[in-house]
């Protein structure tokens, strides 16, 4: 009797370690998709293993996941670059003016005569910066008084090229005109050199008379 009945319970231990076990283990085993695809029909014990390993999968699989798809380092603070608008009228003036003194160029050594209208027998200062207007499409009175009563005004320390400076001369308020060159240089029909010439803002004479400057380039 002895004799039979240690392979007996050695069955039965081997029996129920095998039912607790090795669904377990099997589980275990599988891929997390053969795994999910799977339907159980052990035990509740088993099934409670199968779910817990299941959701233990998933969160690892999400985790690492996670991380292969972030690519910016969280070290680095990313601030957006705002919008920059260009300003075409910059660009407009800055060619528009370009052309005005290109044109006024072409009048170097035209002499210069109070009143005339001319630029074969002679230009002054107001009429040498309507004509040069003219042929670029800008309308201006006669006189410098008149031009400078238009226009925009500009401070000194923002002159661009193309605008015009006003000097206060013979008479009080504006009675000398220029345009601006750039480099504080501008170019005007000049009656101490008698003929149209370029000059510079910063000479004692002209900073002393200096009275404005107006924009009319839109």
């Amino acid at each position: 009797m002895k004799k039979h009945c240690m392979p007996i319970i050695l069955l039965i231990l081997f029996t129920f370690s095998f039912t607790l076990i090795m669904p377990t283990t099997l589980a275990m085993a599988a891929s997390p998709l053969n795994t999910l695809t799977q339907t159980s029909s052990s035990n509740s014990k088993s099934n409670s293993s199968f779910n817990l390993l299941n959701v233990l999968i998933g969160l690892l699989l999400g985790n690492l996941l996670g991380k292969n798809n972030t690519t910016e380092n969280p070290n680095v603070n990313i601030k957006p670059v705002p919008f920059q608008e260009t300003d075409s009228n910059i660009t407009t003036s800055s060619s528009k003016g370009d052309a005005i003194i290109a044109t006024a160029k072409t009048y170097m050594g035209v002499p210069y005569v109070f009143g005339g209208e001319s630029p074969t027998t002679g230009l002054d200062c107001s009429s040498f910066t309507q004509l040069v207007m003219k042929k670029n499409g800008i309308t201006l009175p006669r006189t410098a008084a008149e031009q400078y009563s238009i226009g925009t005004a500009v401070d000194k320390e923002n002159l661009q090229i193309g605008d015009l400076v006003f000097f206060t001369t013979y008479k009080p308020g504006a009675s000398h005109v220029g345009f601006y060159m750039g480099n504080q240089q501008f170019i005007h029909a000049s009656s101490a050199a008698k003929q149209v010439t370029i000059s510079s803002l910063d000479e004692a004479y002209y900073t002393e008379h200096y009275i404005g400057s107006r924009r009319y380039i839109k």
